[in-house]
């Protein structure tokens, strides 16, 4: 063969270098990026882009291996991904997890958007859209709040406000609200009195807002999600304060409001695929009673804490309690003894001998009490008891004749004792 034929001979192609390091790199990197997109249920953002472009940069230093040149590579990429999940997360949620929007700003994150410390809690927004944060403490003693002794008693418990949509957002001026991307805040839940240990001092308290927000963007059913917000003081952590110790008031609280609003969300997801989609105001109203269901039911395990004495679990087998005879007094009531409280959202039921109980839209007891004649004409009078509608009333009496073959009557009276 001539050299000629030679040259007209097909070349083979030269096979690409391959390193198994950069692979390795690579596949660490996605894992990583992967991991710090999904959200803590799983659940991977909405709104990204199919890939990114990251800007690295890695110091050429032959001549020797600087562990700060390795911080501020990470400390880089970090920074990147973070600000791909934020933008991720606004684009899904409306909203940045541990942070209330600022209206003001235009941001799901500013120098607005977290509490100053972890004593202070979403009151609400100004009339220029910007986050209201307060000391629990102060909330309380404005609000005249008997609880505020739980917080200075020998042993500290919880304690929580209800917020409701108008009190979050009835200051804040239509031209800042109207056209806002951001989800909607729908109700609140103010808490606080959480043990929380220092390292170098004595326990201190934390507070923690529980937010409601509401999003629609491309969606037939609103979407609700949970925002805790709290600026946790190091080398605490938020997401580990709530996700450990399942024998804390805490962890068991908000597991159970997050396993009750992941419930609402499927309820209001099968009611649309079978053609009965609720009303946005129909949604909200449930979103309502959960919230106080929450509030009812952090209450009760601040009971159970402290009913830890000989003292009270004496009194829980006392049977002339007003607590004993809650669901006697319930059965045997007719229409014009049951109540809507209008300033707690609560079912009043009027018993026999001053006895009044309390029970939430759901038909579960939160206490109950000895009330004079004077004190209960007083409340009706003012407006605050309105007797319940025939309809509404025999809706929650089917509702607690239902439920009631499935709980303990002397369990019920003793959580709300």
């Amino acid at each position: 063969m001539t050299p000629a034929d030679q040259d007209k001979q097909p070349k083979k192609k030269r096979q690409p270098v391959r390193s198994r390091a950069a692979e390795s790199i690579h596949r660490r990197l996605v894992g990583l990026v992967k991991a710090l997109l999904t959200r803590e249920n799983n659940e991977a953002l909405d709104g990204l882009p199919d890939q990114i472009e990251l800007n690295l940069r890695v110091p050429i230093r032959l001549d020797r291996d600087e562990i700060n040149d390795s911080r501020n590579f990470a400390r880089s990429l970090l920074a990147q991904v973070e600000s791909l999940k934020i933008q991720g997360e606004t684009e899904a949620l409306g909203h940045r997890s541990g942070h209330a929007p600022c209206y003001w700003c235009n941001a799901p994150i500013c120098e607005h958007s977290m509490p100053v410390d972890h004593h202070s809690v979403l009151t609400g927004w100004s009339p220029t859209g910007v986050p209201i944060w307060k000391n629990l403490t102060s909330v309380l003693i404005e609000k005249k709040d008997e609880q505020i002794d739980y917080l200075y008693g020998e042993t500290p418990g919880p304690v929580i406000m209800w917020r409701s949509e108008d009190d979050l957002l009835g200051n804040i001026l239509p031209e800042y609200l109207n056209d806002s991307l951001f989800a909607h805040p729908v109700g609140a839940l103010l808490s606080g009195g959480f043990p929380l240990p220092m390292p170098d001092s004595d326990p201190d308290l934390l507070a923690i807002t529980a937010l409601i927000l509401e999003s629609r963007a491309g969606r037939n059913v609103p979407r609700y999600s949970l925002n805790l917000i709290s600026n946790v003081p190091a080398p605490h952590h938020l997401a580990t304060l709530v996700g450990t110790g399942t024998s804390s008031i805490l962890y068991n609280w908000i597991s159970s409001l997050r396993a009750s609003l992941n419930d609402l969300q499927q309820q209001l997801s099968g009611l649309s695929q079978k053609g009965k989609r609720s009303s946005l105001q129909a949604s909200r109203e449930l979103v309502v009673e959960l919230l106080i269901e929450s509030r009812s039911h952090l209450e009760t395990l601040r009971r159970r804490s402290q009913r830890r004495t000989l003292h009270a679990q004496e009194r829980s087998r006392d049977p002339d309690r007003p607590t004993s005879a809650a669901i006697s007094d319930l059965l045997a009531c007719d229409l014009e003894d049951l109540f809507h409280d209008r300033k707690e959202s609560t079912v009043v039921i009027r018993g026999r001998q001053g006895r009044i109980h309390i029970f939430t839209v759901n038909g579960r007891h939160i206490t109950s009490a000895f009330y004079s004649n004077e004190a209960i004409l007083s409340r009706i009078a003012r407006g605050r008891w309105k007797p319940m509608d025939r309809t509404t009333g025999n809706s929650f009496l089917d509702q607690i004749h239902r439920i009631l073959p499935t709980q303990d009557g002397d369990s019920a009276a003793s959580d709300a004792s």
